[in-house]
């Protein structure tokens, strides 16, 4: 019973770190990009033709 317990426990904390760091390097992908984003979506803003 007690290697069934740490095997859950360390699964838990494999699981809980694992999610922690894709966070942590999404929020850190999203601030290097921001700049980046911004130019994209200005760029994809739809012009009007003046005739």
């Amino acid at each position: 019973m007690t290697l069934l317990n740490f095997a859950i426990k360390s699964a838990f904390v494999t699981g809980a770190l694992t999610a922690g760091a894709f966070l942590t390097g999404a929020t850190i992908g999203m601030l290097v990009n921001k700049d980046k984003v911004i130019d994209k979506v200005k760029k994809m803003q739809i012009k009007r033709k003046k005739n």
